[in-house]
């Protein structure tokens, strides 16, 4: 968080919480630059997908289990961008592992009703950059992978029984494939 907030005062001039008073050049406010949203949103809009981690033949394996027990339906591996102007954003094969799309969770939606999204259905999470996080799920509530896995209901429930099925094997495989994201 600090990381962030560091970045957002120094590197865009954004102030928060954690950093509340601007930086002043040279001492100076009438030096500093007034917030210019075009340039946020092209920043945001060009940045790169988190790296993957390294593809082990354990990894490729868990790939395939990935598929056998239906996670896939939801984290969809790979999606195209639609037509766009901009050249770097027309029709781009990328790998976000989500179709962003809103899914019935049950128990394991949040309570919270936000625009068409009712209180049990959640967006799809991509899990690109899984392999950096510490904690899971949308609000962080799970500590492993495993026990992230585990807590999907409503349409990912499917996915989670075939998940508290998998052998040693399978799950190890499945856990390598993840943490390559």
């Amino acid at each position: 968080m600090t990381f962030s907030a560091d970045a957002y005062l120094n590197e865009m001039g954004i102030t928060s919480p954690t950093f509340p008073m601007d930086n002043l050049p040279n001492g100076s406010a009438d030096r500093l630059e007034r917030c210019d949203g075009v340039a946020f949103t092209d920043f945001m809009t060009f940045l790169a997908p988190p790296p993957r981690g390294a593809i082990t033949s354990e990894a490729s394996a868990g790939r395939v289990v990935f598929y056998r027990i239906g996670c896939a339906s939801c984290h969809l591996p790979t999606l195209v961008t639609g037509p766009n102007k901009v050249r770097a954003l027309n029709q781009v094969r990328f790998e976000p592992f989500s179709d962003f799309l809103l899914h019935d969770m049950g128990s394991l939606g949040d309570g919270i009703e936000q625009g068409r999204a009712g209180q049990r259905q959640m967006r799809t999470a991509p899990l690109w950059g899984l392999r950096v996080r510490t904690t899971f799920l949308h609000d962080g509530r799970a500590s492993s992978l495993d026990a992230a896995i585990l807590a999907h209901d409503g349409q990912g429930r499917g996915a989670s029984a075939k998940f508290a099925q998998l052998d040693t094997g399978s799950e190890n495989a499945l856990m390598a494939f993840l943490r390559s994201l």
